[in-house]
């Protein structure tokens, strides 16, 4: 399985770096490069990509407010953000709008890797709990719930019984 991505960052060398990096990484597939974030939402509005490269301080539209727009789209395959970015006091912020990874410059390969495969294993999961859901055998007395980023099947006749605790439910 490969996974698609584009990389966006306005600064020529780490953009460079950054597609050595994912061309050297066998289940990547660079899809396209953008120098700023304008131009990759153009992108990304007419194909679906899985995982974006995204530096955080970029003119006109910054890595931060694209990862807001993306957050925002109604999509089952949505796109997944990795930041790539030198500055530090972002890392909260992008974890809120649901970053993968976060990953400060100067990085090695090392730590793209350990990050992708973050990535590779999401995606994956994704698959697999599509196929779960879609599949044609799956008819019966039982139940697939949520928890965390996984479906998990139950059978009926193992639920004792269900509460409610504000935004969350107890089986």
């Amino acid at each position: 399985m490969k996974i698609t991505c584009i990389a966006v960052d306005d600064e020529p060398l780490a953009l460079d770096l950054i597609s050595k990096f994912i061309e050297q990484t066998s289940f990547l597939s660079l899809e396209a490069k953008f120098d700023n974030a304008i131009e990759a939402l153009g992108y990304l509005n007419k194909y679906e990509i899985d995982l974006v490269f995204l530096d955080i301080q970029m003119p006109d539209l910054s890595g931060m407010e694209l990862a807001r727009i993306l957050e925002g789209k109604q999509s089952e395959k949505k796109s997944r953000i990795i930041f790539t970015t030198a500055y530090n006091q972002f890392a909260i912020e992008g974890y809120k709008v649901d970053a993968l990874d976060y990953l400060l410059k100067p990085f090695s390969y090392e730590e793209f890797l350990k990050a992708a495969t973050k990535a590779y294993q999401y995606v994956e999961q994704r698959n697999r709990s599509k196929q779960e859901v879609t599949a044609p055998n799956m008819i019966g007395d039982f139940i697939f719930l949520k928890v965390e980023y996984q479906l998990v099947k139950v059978l009926l006749s193992q639920i004792t019984h269900i509460e409610a605790y504000k935004d969350y439910v107890k089986v």
